[in-house]
């Protein structure tokens, strides 16, 4: 079964941006040195948001927060 591949969408304290290509296997730890590395705790991240191959976006991290998914929510089952 093919993998699942994901963008990462990093927004810098300057404006500037950069996307970075990852799998299911390494999408994790990207946006784990992003949100909580160097760079993001030394205020240099702005955002950063993952979106899956259907252009759903995943997860929202803004100033230091996460956006989206909603902490402690979680969808009802259908």
């Amino acid at each position: 079964m093919e993998k699942e591949l994901f963008t990462i969408h990093i927004k810098f304290s300057n404006d500037d941006t950069h996307s970075e290509s990852h799998d299911e296997d390494t999408v994790t730890g990207a946006v784990q040195r992003l949100t909580r590395g160097p760079a993001a705790m030394g205020g240099l991240v702005k955002e950063v948001k993952v979106v899956d191959m259907l252009d759903c976006t995943n997860f929202l991290w803004r100033g230091g927060k996460l956006i989206f998914p909603i902490p402690r929510v979680h969808c009802a089952p259908w």
